[in-house]
């Protein structure tokens, strides 16, 4: 196997990388992090050891950076990781695929002489040394001796595991509910395996499994089995909902009904299901093609996603076409390089007014209207106005729609007095409570479509409220009944 030890100036992260042609060929893992612990000693002794550990106020979790990072120098690498599991179960997959230019690293005051340090590298590093050596980690010690009471957690995605994880650690007995086959929600379906590989996610469930957590896969909250089901007839002393935000948007645009326009969530879906089918044991189905030229609205990380996908297709031709300026678009830098790297190309100041189809039906163009920047809204981003006469065709076999996500409903319809914001996302406190007793609700499902990182935040505190909701039930119940008793001792 051949890589290439590069930095990438656009992210700050200096790590190995599979070369371009072997990527292509294929579906391996593009980003191989530090292969030795001289590489993360190195990265890891950088480190000023801040009295204020600015990095983790950048992190939306506030993981404990500084203290794994000691760790790290001292060669106590699975200890790192078990400290970073105390509030946040997915390290290796957020060492992947967070944010941290903007985040953690963002907030690195070593960055105010050169580098930060790559702490998105190193956490990545001893969360996956602590994986490879989980059968050498006593877990026993990491579930409360609580009531035992049962919780429903609704999605297997990053909010629904963290937030069984963290349950399981209070000493809950905890069944997760998930209308997907396989588990990891975006993580599985949204995010291909050349940038987080399903193998890793296994690792990550399969210590969450080790507190005792059970996972039922492909039943549906609110189709197949109800809130009220879970709480009235099986037995849930409350229920955490973690449904994520699976509902692809779509522009509005005349043909975007058309063979051979898709949303991205259904691409990316599709092609995971055709690279894991066979060895998760999932349904068949036609394999996934996207012809010679691709074009791709939308430039968010999904749109990255589908463009490195299509170009693993085979594809001759991915372009990505974005509303706004090449700096308003809401990717990560380092995504759009690597899309640049292995061969897309970006159209920007454009917005599709029709797809147009071809003499089978099928698409096979896409008109486009030039925008132009106009004044600046009440956040100061600048709003896009079309320019009049400026339309042009662009050709395409596939077109992938890459506008967004939304909440699905049919879990909050089947819920009656659940309440749900307009735009889909159920209601809830400062703390994850819903409207209903005993329901509470975390993650995508609650804010619309964030990174993982933001969905362990969020599953981390509804958890604690969900804990003190049940502990202060039990109180106020052990209080009624020794209350009775005294009362029937009276009367007796």
């Amino acid at each position: 196997m051949s890589f290439t030890l590069t930095r990438f100036s656009w992210a700050e992260v200096e790590c190995h990388q599979l070369e371009r042609e072997k990527a292509l060929a294929g579906w391996e893992e593009v980003n191989r992090g530090y292969l030795t612990y001289e590489e993360a000693k190195a990265e890891a002794d950088r480190c000023l050891q801040c009295g204020t550990p600015y990095c983790q106020d950048g992190c939306p979790n506030h993981n404990p950076i500084r203290d794994f990072i000691a760790l790290i120098q001292e060669g106590r690498v699975a200890e790192a990781a078990m400290l970073d599991w105390e509030a946040n179960p997915l390290a290796s997959c957020t060492g992947r695929v967070c944010a941290w230019e903007v985040q953690c690293e963002g907030y690195c005051v070593v960055r105010n002489e050169g580098d930060p340090i790559r702490i998105g590298v190193l956490e990545r590093y001893m969360g996956d040394y602590a994986l490879e050596h989980l059968d050498e980690i006593d877990l026993s010690d990491w579930v409360g001796e609580g009531a035992g009471e049962r919780v429903a957690v609704v999605g297997a995605g990053p909010a629904g595991l963290a937030g069984a994880w963290f349950l399981a650690r209070k000493g809950y007995d905890v069944t997760l509910f998930e209308s997907w086959y396989l588990y990891g929600g975006v993580m599985s379906y949204g995010i291909p395996e050349y940038v987080l590989p399903q193998r890793i996610i296994d690792l990550e469930v399969e210590k969450i499994l080790r507190l005792g957590v059970k996972i039922r896969t492909g039943v549906r909250v609110g189709r197949d089995v109800t809130i009220q089901d879970l709480m009235e007839r099986e037995g849930f002393a409350a229920v955490l909902i973690a449904s994520g935000a699976n509902q692809a948007a779509t522009p509005g645009v005349p043909g975007e009904d058309l063979p051979g326009v898709v949303t991205a969530k259904d691409f990316l879906m599709g092609n995971t299901e055709d690279l894991l089918g066979k060895e998760y044991g999932l349904p068949e189905k036609e394999p996934t093609t996207v012809g010679e030229r691709v074009v791709i609205i939308g430039a968010g990380d999904t749109a990255m996603d589908a463009a490195r996908t299509s170009l693993r297709l085979g594809a001759k031709k991915v372009t990505i076409a974005y509303r706004r300026t090449e700096r308003e678009a809401p990717s990560r830098l380092c995504e759009v390089e690597h899309v640049k790297h292995e061969g897309g190309e970006f159209m920007y100041l454009v917005n599709p007014t029709r797809f147009l189809p071809g003499p089978d039906g099928r698409v096979a163009a896409v008109e486009f209207v030039r925008m132009q920047p106009g004044a600046p809204d009440a956040r100061g981003r600048r709003s896009v106005q079309p320019i009049p006469g400026s339309e042009f065709q662009v050709p395409a076999d596939t077109v992938i729609l890459a506008v967004g996500y939304k909440p699905e409903r049919d879990l909050a319809e089947a819920t009656p007095g659940l309440e749900v914001a307009n735009w889909g996302g159920i209601v809830v406190d400062r703390e994850g409570r819903t409207s209903l007793p005993g329901v509470f609700a975390a993650g995508d499902c609650v804010t619309g479509a964030k990174t993982v990182i933001h969905a362990v935040h969020a599953a981390r505190r509804a958890s604690e409220a969900l804990h003190r909701y049940l502990t202060e039930r039990r109180i106020a119940q052990t209080a009624s009944d020794e209350a009775r008793l005294v009362l029937l001792t009276a009367a007796s």
